[in-house]
């Protein structure tokens, strides 16, 4: 009896140990779903704005506090690190003035600026960047003058308006802007601050919410959608039409009229790489019998730009490489030392560079190498140059291979704008 009351008493003291040891972790399991309701990964963004200078796409870290907001930027990057970052997008944008095509290409290179910054800042989200250039920034613009302060309501209405007529061509847009009342002030203020490169950073965390037991979870926002709350950049949904540029380049070699060789070249661009060029040569002068220089020039070139000149003040710039054709007539005269007359014919390859010298003037190099073959006949003059003599005794035909011309030019870009019939979104 008594070994029976002391097994019951050693089984009750089992039982109760595994009841307080069993019980909170039995508790603990059926709580989990009801804890794990409580945490929810939900998107988040945060934006950063980098400014750029007029005209350009360089990265300027001392302009308008770029410097601050890179240092910011680079902590919070690296304070979310790579697992938390789902993207980031870079839109780049281009303040409304110039052609339009040529904002459209700026925008493009702010963008390639800011994305090789951040893969080279931070090479391990290179796969989750984005860019999204966005050309001219007319929407943001407008969104600043609603907000504005200084303006009154009618000079709002009178800019909003113009800004929203899409019945006419973004360069009258432009032009009839220029002309406002209040286009300094909009150009001085608002201008510098739509050249630039926005950058939103979507990332997640964890987000605790109460949720009891048995009640309906609470929704959030999908992985990668932004919150409601962070305002988006403007997207433009009008279509417009927009008025190219054509380009005629006019030339003048430096180093022909440096030798009173009076001379005159057209060039016009083809597509995106080609051109072809016209030069005319025409020194025409003499002097009693004892001085000439007379030559008639005539030739044709055909040139392949190695960059990619998509936009009007692009093209005819940078390197080229060109094959020609020319020839000639010519009389040269100097006293009794040189006195020829006679044609040449030449052709041969052309290399060549052009670099933008003022805002309306270029200036191109280029060497040519090839073959010349010229006919000549000599001649000399009576003692006191009355009359020039034949020389039957001296004419034949010359050939020659090596530099056949040399150019330093002064080139001024005509352009022509026509109505471009292709609508714009």
């Amino acid at each position: 009896m008594l070994q029976m009351l002391s097994t019951r008493i050693l089984l009750g003291g089992k039982v109760r140990r595994i009841t307080t040891y069993l019980l909170p972790l039995l508790f603990t399991l059926l709580a989990l779903p009801a804890m794990a309701q409580r945490y929810v990964s939900i998107a988040d963004t945060v934006s950063y704005e980098v400014h750029f200078r007029w005209d350009r796409s360089k990265l300027d870290t001392m302009y308008m506090g770029n410097n601050h907001v890179f240092d910011a930027m680079a902590q919070q990057i690296d304070s979310l690190g790579k697992s938390r970052i789902d993207s980031i997008v870079i839109v780049s944008q281009s303040s409304p003035e110039g052609p339009y095509y040529y904002n459209q290409n700026l925008s493009h290179r702010r963008a390639a600026a800011m994305r090789r910054y951040m893969e080279g800042r931070h090479p391990d989200i290179r796969e989750r960047l984005t860019i999204e250039p966005d050309g001219e920034s007319w929407l943001q613009l407008r969104a600043y003058v609603l907000k504005d302060t200084h303006l009154e309501q009618a000079d709002k209405e009178r800019i909003v308006n113009l800004i929203d007529d899409d019945s006419i061509a973004i360069s009258l847009k432009k032009r009839r802007l220029s002309r406002d009342e209040q286009y300094r002030y909009l150009y001085k203020t608002y201008y510098p601050k739509i050249r630039n490169s926005r950058i939103q950073i979507v990332y997640h965390h964890l987000f605790e919410y109460p949720s009891p037991v048995g009640t309906q979870p609470v929704r959030f926002p999908a992985l990668g959608v932004p919150p409601t709350s962070i305002e988006p950049m403007p997207v433009s949904t009008k279509r417009t039409f927009v008025r190219d540029t054509l380009v005629i380049a006019a030339k003048t070699n430096l180093l022909y009229d440096a030798v009173t060789a009076l001379n005159f070249e057209l060039e016009l661009p083809i597509g995106e790489h080609w051109s072809v060029a016209v030069e005319d040569v025409f020194p025409w002068w003499e002097s009693d019998n004892k001085y000439c220089f007379q030559m008639w020039e005539m030739g044709i070139e055909g040139r392949y730009w190695f960059r990619q000149n998509t936009h009007y003040v692009d093209k005819l710039r940078g390197h080229f490489l060109g094959a020609y054709v020319m020839s000639s007539k010519f009389d040269f005269q100097n006293d009794y030392d040189i006195c020829y007359q006679g044609e040449y014919w030449s052709t041969g390859l052309t290399y060549g560079y052009s670099m933008k010298l003022t805002h309306h003037l270029n200036m191109e190099f280029s060497i040519s190498v090839g073959w010349l073959s010229s006919a000549y006949r000599h001649y000399y003059p009576a003692d006191d140059y009355s009359l020039l003599w034949r020389d039957r005794g001296d004419s034949g035909r010359v050939g020659y291979f090596g530099p056949t011309k040399l150019k330093v030019a002064l080139v001024w870009p005509i352009r022509i704008q026509y109505k471009n019939r292709r609508a714009v979104r």
